[in-house]
C-alpha cells in the first residue's frame, strides 16, 4: 500500500513539473524568438556588407574597424547620447522626486495636481514632440512670447546647436509623470511611525527627508535611475521629430545614438554597418549598467539587510 501511495505521489509530482514548464513554454520561446534570436542574427549581420537589396556578403570586422577609426558621426552620436542621458537622468529623478514629495503633502487639490503631472505622460512621445515645437518655435511660440514679458530675448529652442539637447532634457522631465507615480508610491510606504519617532527626537523636515525618507526610498530610486538611463540612451523619437529633415538637429546637435543607427539603416542603406552599431549600443549599455548596479551596493538601503 506504501509502495502505492509512493509511486502515486511521484506520478502526481512529474504532472506537476510537466505542467510547471509547458506554463512557461511560451514565455521561453518568446525569449527565443523574439530577443535572442534577433539579437543573434544582427550579430551576424554586423561582419557583412548588407542594403536588403544585396546578398550579404561577409567582410569580417570592416565594419567595426570602420566605426572606431573612421567614423566621426559615431563620436558625435555618442556625445549628444551621453550628454543628453547624463542631464536626463539627473533632472528628471530629481525632479520628479520633488513633484512627488509635494504631492505627497496633505495639500488642498492633491488628486488634481497628481492627474496634471501624469497626464503628459500618457500621450506619445511623437505628439509630446510636436507640442514642444509649436511651443518652442523661435518666431511664434508661446514660450519666447512669455519671456518677453520679462525683457529677455528670442531664445533659439530646438534652432541652435547649443541649446537643442536642454530643451530635449526639459521635454523628458514634462513626459516623466510615470516616475512621479512611482516615487508617490514609495512614498507613501516610509512608515509614519518612523517620521514621528524622528519629531520627537526634534528633527525637522530636512532630518526626515535625508534620515528616513530617502534612505528607506534607495531602491525606488535607483530603479527610477535605470528606468531614465535605458530611456535616455536609446532615445529615437524625439531626435526624430525635432531633428529637422534629416533629423538630429542643427549641426547633429542632436544626434542620438538611436536615430544614427536607423538613418545607417534605412537613409543609407547600409544594414551592417547599423547591425554593427546596434552591437556597439548593446555592449555600452550592458557596461554602464553592471557599473550602476555595482555602484548602486553602496548607497542602496535594503530593510531586509541583502544587496
Amino acid at each position: 500500500m506504501s509502495a502505492i501511495k509512493q509511486a502515486s505521489y511521484k506520478s502526481y509530482k512529474r504532472q506537476r513539473i510537466l505542467f510547471g514548464y509547458l506554463s512557461i513554454l511560451p514565455a521561453i520561446l518568446g525569449i527565443f524568438i523574439f530577443t535572442i534570436g534577433p539579437l543573434l542574427y544582427s550579430l551576424y549581420l554586423s561582419f557583412t556588407d548588407w542594403s536588403i537589396l544585396k546578398k550579404a556578403e561577409w567582410i569580417g570586422f570592416d565594419n567595426y574597424k570602420h566605426i572606431f577609426t573612421e567614423d566621426l558621426f559615431f563620436v558625435k552620436s555618442l556625445k549628444a547620447t551621453a550628454y543628453y542621458s547624463a542631464g536626463s537622468v539627473i533632472a528628471c529623478i530629481v525632479f520628479c522626486f520633488l513633484v512627488a514629495f509635494v504631492l505627497n503633502l496633505d495639500i488642498k487639490g492633491r488628486a488634481f495636481f497628481r492627474a496634471v503631472f501624469y497626464l503628459p505622460s500618457v500621450i506619445p512621445v511623437l505628439a509630446t514632440s510636436i507640442i514642444f515645437l509649436w511651443l518652442f518655435d523661435v518666431d511664434f511660440g508661446i514660450v519666447n512670447y512669455m519671456l518677453g514679458w520679462f525683457g529677455i530675448d528670442k531664445q533659439m529652442w530646438f534652432s541652435s546647436p547649443k541649446s537643442s539637447v536642454p530643451t530635449l532634457i526639459m521635454m523628458a522631465m514634462w513626459g516623466a509623470g510615470n516616475i512621479i507615480v512611482i516615487f508617490l508610491a514609495g512614498m507613501q510606504d516610509v512608515p509614519k511611525h518612523l517620521l514621528e519617532a524622528v519629531e520627537i527626537d526634534g528633527g525637522n523636515a530636512w532630518t526626515k527627508l535625508t534620515s528616513v525618507t530617502i534612505p528607506l526610498m534607495s531602491p525606488i530610486i535607483f530603479y527610477n535611475v535605470i528606468l531614465c538611463f535605458v530611456n535616455s540612451i536609446t532615445s529615437f523619437t524625439q531626435a526624430f521629430a525635432v531633428g529637422g529633415p534629416n533629423g538630429g538637429g542643427v549641426e547633429d546637435s542632436a544626434l542620438f545614438f538611436a536615430f544614427f543607427i536607423y538613418r545607417e539603416a534605412f537613409k543609407h542603406q547600409n544594414m551592417g554597418y547599423a547591425c554593427a552599431l546596434a552591437m556597439v549600443l548593446f555592449v555600452i549599455v550592458s557596461i554602464l549598467t553592471y557599473l550602476l548596479f555595482k555602484a548602486a551596493s553602496g548607497w542602496i538601503h535594503y530593510e531586509g539587510g541583502k544587496k
